[in-house]
């Protein structure tokens, strides 16, 4: 008997993302944040502001040696989550004539600022977050902001580093239901 292998659809992200910082205490319940809560007026919208390699982050998992007398072999046994270079570049715009009415995403990442970084594949950034989206949900901590390097012909960017919470979720969470 032959062995039929499934056509698995396959999606361009180029567009498909949205990722917003969320005030400190913008979310009620982080493994439960509802469509109000993301879509708020309090929550400033960085996808704007962010080139599309602009986000970076790390997350691996550290492994033990599981020795056992029994066994010559050494397997090894899941440990501590680590979240590492984790950053994101955003468009500064400090200094020009737009620095008042389109820098908000500098203003408000300052260094111990803290809240939420929540970000969604697959769904186009004008759709507001709905019941049922499956989102990341980074607690996080605004660290250091800094200038990116002057290159010719490039965007005045910034860069801001921020440290995550080790409770953050990773793709995990569903938007509730309710208010």
């Amino acid at each position: 008997m032959a062995t039929t292998i499934p056509a698995i659809p396959a999606h361009l992200e180029d567009g498909m993302l949205k990722t917003i910082f969320v005030p400190e205490n913008g979310i009620r319940d982080y493994m439960h944040p509802t469509a109000n809560e993301l879509n708020a007026e309090t929550v400033l919208e960085l996808s704007p502001y962010m080139p599309a390699t602009g986000f970076s982050m790390d997350h691996s998992q550290e492994t033990v040696d599981d020795d056992r007398e029994s066994s010559a072999a050494v397997g090894s046994i899941p440990a501590s989550d680590t979240y590492s270079n984790t950053s994101l570049q955003i468009i500064n715009n400090v200094n020009t004539a737009d620095a008042e009415t389109n820098n908000e995403a500098f203003d408000t990442l300052k260094r111990g600022v803290k809240g939420f970084i929540v970000r969604r594949r697959g769904k186009t950034v004008e759709e507001p977050f709905a019941d049922g989206d499956v989102v990341t949900v980074l607690i996080v901590t605004i660290g250091l902001v800094t200038p990116v390097a002057h290159a010719q012909n490039a965007r005045q960017m910034s860069t801001v580093n921020f440290s995550v919470d080790p409770k953050s979720q990773d793709e995990t969470v569903t938007v509730a239901a309710g208010a």
